[in-house]
């Protein structure tokens, strides 16, 4: 068997294993570590968000082995540095928070991540010596110092990761329902850690045309060139024609009324037509928000 073949049948055995498992007592096992709960919406679906530094063990080996099994099959991982190195689950990282859909089974449907500072300490967002964010070294850029006029600290910083769903699901209600519990918990998440500043990279049809719906208005770097180096597990999902594009923007005050919405939509919608007019109340919230600026200023 040659090396190429011995890749494509560990990527194969690795998709497989990781399907195949189910934790349908993972809520009970992230205990306390809980920080967002999202359920009886009809779906059959359960979406728990937990922090990742009291979370059991076998929670975060479920999550880092989901992320690796499906982004080696969407061949945005390096098969071959993932079998030479014998992986079974991504190595940790400073994922600080972890969430996870699942289906009745306990089978992990989808998966979002946010990544915290590596800095001991609370760095200012133009400190020179603070460490950069994984997306900021991939693409070159500096994403905090526009920031630095807000006040935050590099401790209220967060990357969105591996933001994606089972590649295995069928198109349908539940894989179009699973990156819309995602964004829920996420924002959920984020409005218990006050008005933090998040980070990451998209293509503009991924997390960040969600995050455009629920009222972030975000910086956005087009015409980079990002690269990582062939040691990282991570360097083929830049060898693409159109990569994903950095972003950054700030939680909006106003997130709890298109959680709500959507929170909303996903409960009371369960016909072919549930998803656009999620769409389309997001839409209202967001004209809302903007007339009630616009009044706001012309009021004297």
């Amino acid at each position: 068997m040659t090396i190429s073949e011995l890749d494509v049948e560990y990527s194969r055995a690795l998709v497989t294993l990781h399907r195949s498992l189910r934790y349908p007592d993972l809520p009970e096992l992230a205990g306390s570590s809980v920080l967002s709960v999202i359920e009886g919406l009809g779906d059959d679906l359960t979406t728990v968000s937990f922090s990742a530094d009291v979370a059991d063990e076998r929670c975060l080996q479920a999550v880092f082995g989901f992320r690796l099994a499906e982004f080696v099959d969407l061949s945005m991982m390096d098969s071959r540095l993932a079998r030479r190195t014998a992986l079974l689950a991504e190595p940790p990282d400073a994922t600080v928070v972890h969430t996870v859909v699942l289906d009745a089974d306990g089978r992990i449907l989808g998966y979002v991540g946010l990544l915290g500072s590596r800095d001991l300490l609370p760095r200012r967002l133009d400190d020179p010596r603070r460490t950069r964010y994984p997306v900021e070294v991939a693409h070159g850029v500096d994403l905090l110092t526009p920031f630095a006029g807000t006040g935050l600290t590099t401790q209220q910083v967060f990357e969105i990761k591996r933001f994606c769903r089972a590649g295995d699901v069928p198109p349908g209600r539940t894989s179009e329902r699973v990156p819309w519990h995602l964004i829920l918990a996420l924002g959920r998440t984020t409005q218990a850690m006050g008005r933090p500043l998040m980070i990451g990279d998209s293509r503009e049809n991924g997390a960040l045309r969600h995050l455009r719906l629920i009222g972030f208005d975000p910086l956005v770097i087009p015409g980079t060139k990002p690269e990582l180096p062939r040691t990282s597990l991570m360097w083929e999902s830049y060898m693409v024609p159109q990569p994903a594009i950095p972003f950054a923007g700030v939680v909006p005050a106003d997130l709890a009324g298109y959680l709500d919405a959507i929170e909303d939509g996903l409960g009371a919608g369960h016909d072919e037509n549930w998803q656009r007019r999620t769409i389309a109340r997001l839409s209202a919230v967001r004209r809302q928000r903007k007339a009630e600026l616009h009044t706001e200023k012309e009021t004297p």
